[in-house]
């Protein structure tokens, strides 16, 4: 028997924190914090911290990342599990949640020396994606890409006799980012398994008739090249599995799925969100209005940033220095990067490159340079970072915008309680005239996603997380109905909840 606690990120947007308590093995999956007031950090039980033989992290956002302190103030002796990228990201983000909290006047409820002491062990540095590994006693890991944030990972968990897949937060739609297939990555990780564990040898010849050449699934590169030297077959690196192979010796029911769900019963695809985009912008250059798009400073910022640029050629662009940073950022880690099916035009790497050469743009170097940019154009779009918006210069932003029905606010992700990009969303007159638009840019798992996912990975148990309990709810009960395997359980769970499986 094994149990799930969720110490938060059930039913509510926010400080994602999964206990998985077996006889002898326990593992926390994140530790963030909810993004309101002082910050709610998760409802962790200080007895248990002490047992606790791995923390896994799959990215860097404050509201998976920023509560790991806490466990070490009390008592966590362990490691955190992560990847290289998303340490080189924590020391920014534990930077600014410490500023956030001093400006607003609120004490953290651990010392930066608590920052400190975690110790980090890094997923690349004892497997490759795709790959099983033993990452405690008792405990085997695999990882993929998750698509959602530069060093951003999902989790496969093997442990006392139970499989668990967490997804962490996923998206295939990026422009910019590559996902890792969970289903495929698991049917490829059983294969080379099988050779790894010397209890069948895969030749040539079995290749050929449970594999053909690659029919438009991606699956996980490295992973196939190791099979791919293991058997003696090159071509290896560009196949993938058909339905027969598939369904014959791969197909393993998971015991437990945690399933970002962050977007509920939203059915849009991105290409639905960014003609939704589109649209707002062209309404708004038509009328000689300027557009303001407040955005996280690595993320969605840069994918919207370069499409932008792309599909407004002529229009006046500002990009700030905390979101080219974001976009510096990309081009030093290319194995994060998608090498084809994108929107944009021609390889990344080049798009990115291009893109920092700066002649299409307009970088603001002081508060002068702001106000000259401001009275120089007028249709214009406008990136700043701080998607919340609630940092000075967001502010001032502002000001200078909301006194003209021409201009337009564009948020385009999660806003939370009690910041001021939620207030203008809620009730823009109360602030201005300009207008306020939100078109959420898919940067998780919506409901055809989910529905997806779910088919791919089965599982006997799904839990739901990353939206607040009622929109899970609906999203529940729209997947029951349909669902193809009435004996599966789907969960609707809230902070405080356990789960038996």
């Amino acid at each position: 028997m094994m149990k799930l606690n969720v110490w938060g990120g059930a039913g509510e947007h926010g400080r994602s924190a999964y206990l998985l308590s077996g006889d002898r093995t326990h593992i926390l999956m994140d530790c963030g914090v909810k993004k309101e007031g002082a910050g709610e950090y998760p409802l962790i039980e200080p007895e248990l911290v002490s047992t606790l033989d791995a923390v896994l992290l799959s990215h860097a956002h404050e509201d998976h990342s920023v509560a790991i302190p806490l466990l070490y103030k009390m008592g966590y002796q362990g490691e955190v599990w992560t990847t290289r990228e998303t340490r080189e990201q924590l020391d920014t983000y534990f930077r600014a949640w410490r500023s956030n909290m001093e400006r607003a006047g609120y004490d953290l409820p651990y010392e930066e020396t608590d920052e400190k002491s975690i110790r980090y062990r890094y997923l690349e540095d004892e497997a490759k994606s795709g790959i099983w590994f033993e990452m405690v006693p008792g405990l085997h890991v695999l990882w993929g890409r998750s698509g959602h944030l530069a060093g951003s990972v999902w989790f496969a968990l093997e442990m006392e006799g139970k499989r668990i897949f967490y997804s962490g937060d996923y998206t295939s739609e990026s422009m910019l980012l590559q996902e890792d297939c969970a289903a495929e990555a698991l049917k490829l990780a059983s294969l080379f398994r099988g050779r790894e564990r010397r209890s069948s040898r895969i030749n040539n010849s079995q290749l050929s008739q449970g594999m053909a050449v690659s029919d438009g699934i991606q699956l996980a590169g490295e992973s196939l090249t190791e099979l791919a030297m293991a058997t003696g077959n090159s071509r290896i690196s560009e196949i993938s599995l058909t339905s027969s192979l598939t369904k014959r010796c791969m197909d393993q029911v998971m015991d437990l799925a945690i399933v970002d769900a962050a977007y509920g019963t939203d059915r849009d695809t991105q290409a639905e969100k960014l003609e939704q985009l589109d649209h707002a912008i062209r309404q708004t250059i038509a009328r000689g209005g300027k557009v303001l798009l407040p955005m996280p400073s690595v993320g969605r910022g840069q994918e919207i940033i370069l499409w932008a640029q792309e599909r407004y050629p002529g229009v006046p662009m500002i990009v700030e220095q905390g979101l080219v940073d974001g976009m510096k950022q990309l081009l030093r880690v290319p194995y994060w990067l998608r090498e084809k099916e994108t929107y944009l035009k021609g390889p990344l790497t080049y798009t990115i490159g291009q893109f920092l050469d700066g002649q299409s743009w307009h970088l603001p170097k002081n508060w002068e340079d702001r106000e000259r940019l401001l009275n120089q154009h007028a249709a214009s779009l406008w990136f700043i970072p701080d998607g919340m918006m609630q940092s000075s210069l967001a502010r001032w932003y502002y000001s200078q915008l909301a006194e003209s029905c021409e201009n337009l606010i564009l948020l385009t992700g999660h806003a939370a309680v009690g910041t001021f990009a939620q207030k203008l969303a809620q009730n823009p007159a109360e602030y201005g005239v300009c207008e306020v638009q939100k078109v959420r840019y898919k940067v998780h798992q919506g409901w055809l996603d989910v529905e997806r996912m779910l088919q791919r990975v089965p599982a006997r148990h799904t839990v739901l997380v990353h939206a607040d309990k009622a929109e899970t709810d609906r999203l529940r009960e729209n997947l029951l109905r349909n669902s193809p395997s009435p004996e599966a359980e789907v969960y609707s769970l809230s902070p405080g909840d356990e789960l038996y499986v």
